[in-house]
């Protein structure tokens, strides 16, 4: 399960535990996040196999208007949390898809 938390400076904090509702103890409806992997196994000339896998992510965050009004950019700020998910997910895909393999690997090797 993962987990979702903010360190660093007291105001950023405040900010982050506002926008995904840390400051409460109740679950927020008013944010999701849905994901749909596929996941191929495609036949190579050699005989071997390759895995595709297709992702598509979908985060919708509903930020309180008191906050909108701080951001001075909304656009850029849009952007740069856009741009910062796609490097986390840049880095963490290649290790996610190299253990997927593994564990393949480990699979068929018992059957």
């Amino acid at each position: 399960r993962d987990a979702t938390y903010a360190t660093g400076s007291r105001v950023f904090v405040w900010f982050f535990n506002k926008v995904t509702g840390k400051d409460k103890d109740n679950k927020r409806e008013d944010q999701a996040t849905q994901s749909l992997n596929r996941i191929r196994v495609l036949p190579i000339e050699d005989g071997s196999i390759e895995f595709e896998c297709n992702a598509n992510l979908s985060i919708n965050i509903k930020i309180p208007a008191v906050l909108m009004k701080i951001i001075p950019n909304k656009e850029k700020a849009e952007k740069t949390g856009g741009d910062s998910l796609c490097a986390t997910l840049k880095g963490d895909i290649p290790c996610a898809l190299s253990g997927f393999r593994q564990e393949y690997m480990n699979w068929r090797n018992r059957s």
